[in-house]
């Protein structure tokens, strides 16, 4: 996932340009993989990647802090009758190094998750995290920078003729800012 040479989305990082909006479409299943769509696509998209670019010599490095990306995903037309998303519409798995990003989520009319992703500072790998004693302080170093970090997530939906609540698999949406170095 660290070797993506085209990102799906780039965010631009102008003072009249530092935000993106894509649509999307979500087709969920009880035991099949769920499908999601850019919006008049006929393929599946098999992970979202994100590219935020940085301020250029001309623009204000303060407009870093107001980019965000904004992805409003819909219900496939197709089953919008029998599902809504549950809860928030997703349930986080794991999000690597997520103090370097900010993620909100909404629910609108049952059938359509906003997700959007913002706040979003050089992107780095960090040394020396220690999962497995979350009772102890430990000092982190910056690892490897410009690499694409994962936001390890799952769509939450009920299946409204069983009442049944069932999520997807990770959909791999992953995050970019370059370093200083690039």
């Amino acid at each position: 996932m660290n070797d993506i040479k085209t990102p799906n989305i780039e965010v631009q990082c102008k003072a009249d340009n530092y935000f993106s909006v894509k649509t999307l479409t979500v087709l969920p299943h009880t035991q099949e993989n769920w499908l999601t769509f850019f919006n008049n696509e006929t393929n599946p998209t098999e992970s979202l990647s994100v590219l935020f670019n940085n301020a250029g010599k001309n623009d204000p490095t303060s407009t870093e802090k107001r980019q965000y990306v904004e992805l409003i995903i819909s219900l496939d037309p197709s089953v919008a009758n029998d599902w809504e998303f549950y809860g928030n519409g997703v349930e986080y798995c794991g999000a690597d190094s997520n103090c370097q990003y900010n993620i909100y989520t909404e629910i609108t009319d049952d059938d359509t998750l906003i997700l959007r992703v913002s706040q979003v500072v050089p992107t780095y790998e960090f040394n020396g995290v220690d999962e497995d004693n979350l009772d102890k302080v430990v000092e982190v170093t910056e690892g490897e920078h410009t690499q694409y970090l994962p936001i390890s997530f799952r769509y939450t939906a009920k299946h409204l003729p069983s009442g049944k609540i069932y999520m997807s698999q990770d959909p791999k949406i992953v995050v970019r800012r370059p370093g200083a170095t690039l």
